[in-house]
């Protein structure tokens, strides 16, 4: 803000500058044209300065004071104007709102604290809450030169006025598609927050994934909710497929359902988002909330998924076990491990960089050469000659390019992918038999391990704030949105954007790449993606 301020200001001070006319004395008139033009050309410069000057000394006393929240001793160091940097147009990714076809309650919003929250000696105000316009930038990385222009997402928290009256919302929650570490903590986290800080009437849980909406839902009490953050899974069941728009509505109607939480992936969001645009045609005054679940990180927009770094730490048991077979194997012990990334590596890619034992990474992102100069076979084969054993890691959508795409599609409407890390396993065995030499290969598989564990604590927090600011948006009565972490803020997202270029891909000329390549030591096979519909990251996640 402090630059865009500066920046904006010194521009308009030069326009100013450059359409004033200064009164010239009758004694300059006589002087010669050019002398005047001169003098006149002096005092326009003076004049703009001066304004610059001014109104950089406004806008660092601005930014100064602004800081002292904060930093009460400052930073220690003197503030530099960046003119060439700045953001002068935001524009904001709305969020549809339940008011713009249904009246709302339109209550206070307070925070109840206990298990009597709707009493009023239970009741006290927020300590900060947003408006309508607190927003998080989206890129906040600038160049100099670079247009002055970004987006900017909802911030996400409680807001001055709820839409909906507390003790007659009756709110569902159903979680899809495959486990995750977290989805308990994701459960437990929205009960609580319904029920503690706002007093709903009833919180259903529904069975089984969308499948469940045909079905009677299960109550869901605070009682019920105790001490589940420590249970791997999912207490009310997940489902892939089975979505029937016309019995879920039915169900929300059945059931007077005001909310609906959806815990799931890109394709239970373009679901979730169906049954919002459904709700809003026959004018029902049902939010719809959606809070993304991907294990393999690949949701476009936000800075991470919840699970994703439990599997990541999951992941190094494989691995060191790995590396104990291979090491120990002898001769020319090689430890293949298997990593969940169906359209992309973060999973494959953060756990090499994590462990630092792995000598070869294969993810979707990257072609897979098997012999000549940047093969793989001859990497691993220099690797065991060095150090007497290697460790692989692949991630289970890899080599595609190599193996060829199946036709047979899952019950989730996903292809089956091919099984890169067994095929390996017998080309590594053959090429070091083609050279006289005996490889023992070991293959490890934890894919279905590191998805089915607790949350570990940085998880653990984040699915909590995830559960909260759910509550506050659809109570706020905010709908078709996700809430996510963007910068490292909470933010509301609506589902159409955030499934527009999901599942996203891992950049193969990116940083993130790079550090991978600075671990393993393999040939780099990387090229440019060109087309498709993904979303491509060049951030490494932490």
């Amino acid at each position: 803000a402090y630059y865009a301020y500066t920046g904006g200001a010194r521009k308009r001070a030069l326009e100013r500058a450059a359409c004033a006319r200064p009164a010239v004395a009758d004694a300059d008139r006589q002087q010669p044209v050019k002398a005047r033009r001169k003098s006149v050309a002096g005092a326009l410069a003076s004049e703009a300065g001066d304004a610059v000057a001014s109104a950089w000394r406004t806008a660092k006393e601005t930014v100064l004071e602004s800081l002292k929240a904060k930093h009460p001793e400052g930073f220690g160091s003197e503030l530099i104007l960046l003119t060439t940097v700045a953001v002068e147009d935001v524009f904001l990714l709305p969020v549809p709102h339940l008011s713009d076809y249904h009246a709302g309650a339109d209550l206070p919003n307070r925070m109840g604290i206990g298990l009597s929250g709707t009493k009023a000696e239970h009741m006290q105000a927020y300590n900060k809450l947003m408006g309508d316009q607190d927003v998080i930038i989206h890129d906040i990385v600038r160049k100099a030169g670079a247009d002055p222009v970004t987006t900017a997402y909802l911030r996400a928290g409680p807001r001055t006025v709820i839409h909906f009256e507390p003790n007659k919302v009756r709110a569902a929650i159903v979680t899809c598609g495959g486990l995750c570490p977290g989805l308990n903590n994701i459960i437990q986290g929205l009960v609580r927050t319904l029920i503690s800080l706002y007093g709903v009437e009833k919180v259903y849980g529904v069975r089984g994934g969308y499948g469940g909406f045909a079905e009677a839902p299960i109550e869901l009490t605070l009682e019920r909710v105790v001490g589940l953050q420590n249970k791997g899974g999912t207490m009310i069941g997940s489902g892939r497929g089975s979505f029937d728009l016309a019995k879920t509505i039915g169900f929300l109607k059945q059931h007077r359902i005001s909310q609906l939480y959806v815990v799931g992936g890109d394709g239970t969001h373009r679901a979730a988002n169906k049954i919002a645009d459904e709700a809003r045609r026959l004018k029902l005054n049902i939010a719809v909330c959606g809070v993304p679940k991907t294990i393999d990180n690949d949701i476009d927009l936000l800075d991470r998924s919840f699970g994703f770094s439990t599997a990541v730490e999951e992941a190094q048991a494989a691995i060191l076990s790995a590396q104990t077979e291979a090491r120990c194997n002898l001769p020319n012990g090689i430890g293949i491990v298997k990593l969940m990334g169906r359209h992309s590596g973060f999973i494959a890619v953060h756990a090499t960089m994590c462990s630092g034992e792995v000598d070869l990474c294969l993810v979707p992102e990257v072609p897979v050469v098997t012999e000549g100069l940047k093969g793989i076979l001859p990497h691993l084969e220099r690797v065991v000659e060095q150090k007497g054993y290697a460790v692989v890691v692949v991630a289970e959508g890899a080599g595609e390019e190599l193996l060829g795409k199946k036709a047979e599609i899952d019950a989730g409407g996903n292809r089956k992918l091919p099984e890169l890390g067994k095929w390996l396993c017998d080309e590594i065995g053959a090429y070091f038999k083609k050279r006289g030499k005996v490889a023992t290969v070991k293959y490890v598989d934890p894919s279905y391990m590191i998805r089915s564990v607790p949350a570990n604590a940085s998880d653990a927090i984040y699915c909590y704030l995830l559960a909260q600011n759910a509550v506050h948006g659809a109570m706020a009565g905010y709908t078709s949105f996700s809430v996510g972490m963007a910068n490292n803020r909470l933010v509301y997202i609506p589902i159409g954007a955030l499934v527009k270029n999901s599942p996203r891909m891992m950049d193969p000329m990116g940083r993130t790449w790079e550090r991978v390549l600075s671990v393993t030591g393999q040939p780099n096979t990387a090229v440019k993606i060109v087309g498709g519909s993904a979303a491509i990251s060049t951030r490494t996640t932490i």
